[in-house]
């Protein structure tokens, strides 16, 4: 951060010559430059994901697509949906619990609205989408504006946190004897976890760089920490669907499963910070690939990645439009006018 000095009348001021004079002089950062580089940014990084799918299955697609549509995959792919239908219950069980914690009451029906509005804008780019819904929904449901915003940084947290930690049990497969310090982010969480409240830092934290108030209102330990649990369910009953698909491929179903289960922890977890993204699309692919080609060769790990995502988001879609159709406000019937008695 610098400071701007105003000298008063009289005395001299600093020459151009000076370093000083040099760095005041100096014109800020071209905004419009960073910003077309976002953009690009959020144009190439999926072009060159897609681009490196379609090379990794050039002339495998037919044979992969067969694999993955022959009749006895159907349980595999059910599995897979619902599992992560679950996840996505489970994610709402989390917010929820941090919104009772901090709000006033808000009737279930309302609640479950209100996240899956938000949810579903997670597809369009960039993370003010989803905060935007809140605070109006929110707001028309009687939750001040403070506490919608510390239950969305609150959420997030818990959401990136957990999935930070679940992801290293992957680590021995995938990078070997030099994952011992994966450890570390699981280590954080069970600090965390004993010590709650830490976790208003971080939300404070991550206020400051979205540019936004710190949260004002604190939950408690135990709200806390039962959050904490319920989104370490999700990220777990999430790497299920994973598992599923490149058993069906496959992968060795022992070795896999905790390849897959931290392994989709930790891409999720990470992509969901990349917010120039929709739903950190190419980010998540491409940390997928990463850690699935510790049990499958390249080909069938790209294929269970791109089914992954379709998994995913038809799930998400499903649950997400079920929800909100079964929690449509019911409009209240016009009061019945008394017909008239005759004498």
């Amino acid at each position: 951060m610098t400071a701007t000095t105003t000298a008063p009348p009289g005395t001299p001021s600093a020459t151009a010559s000076g370093p000083t004079s040099a760095a005041a002089e100096a014109p800020p950062p071209p905004r419009g430059r960073l910003r077309r580089a976002r953009r690009a940014l959020t144009v190439l990084f999926p072009v060159a994901v897609v681009t490196g799918i379609g090379f990794a299955l050039y002339g495998r697609a037919g044979e992969l697509a067969a694999l993955v549509l022959r009749p006895d995959s159907v349980p595999y792919l059910l599995a897979a949906l619902v599992a992560n239908a679950l996840a996505v219950l489970l994610s709402l069980t989390t917010w929820r619990t941090l919104l009772a914690d901090l709000g006033p009451a808000v009737p279930g029906r309302t609640a479950t609205r209100i996240y899956f509005t938000s949810y579903l804008g997670k597809y369009v780019p960039g993370a003010v989408w989803g905060v935007l819904a809140q605070l109006r929904m929110g707001g028309a449901a009687g939750v001040s504006a403070p506490v919608v915003l510390a239950v969305f940084l609150l959420n997030l947290v818990v959401a990136v946190l957990t999935g930070l930690a679940v992801g290293p049990i992957a680590a021995p497969w995938t990078i070997g004897a030099e994952a011992w310090w994966l450890v570390l982010p699981g280590a954080v969480t069970v600090a965390w976890a004993v010590r709650p409240a830490l976790l208003h830092h971080l939300a404070a934290f991550a206020a400051r760089i979205a540019r936004r108030q710190a949260p004002t209102t604190r939950a408690s330990d135990r709200g806390m920490r039962r959050a904490l649990a319920s989104a370490t369910a999700s990220w777990a009953v999430g790497g299920l669907h994973l598992w599923a698909l490149a058993v069906m491929l496959g992968a060795p179903p022992l070795t896999a499963l905790p390849v897959c289960v931290g392994g989709f922890a930790l891409a999720t977890a990470a992509a969901s910070l990349v917010v120039v993204l929709p739903d950190g699309w190419g980010a998540r692919e491409a940390l997928l690939l990463l850690a699935l080609t510790a049990v499958l060769p390249w080909q069938e790990a790209t294929a269970v990645a791109v089914a992954s995502r379709v998994v995913c988001t038809l799930s998400e879609v499903l649950v997400g439009g079920a929800a909100l159709l079964l929690t449509v406000p019911r409009r209240s019937a016009p009061p019945a006018h008394p017909i008239p008695v005759k004498d």
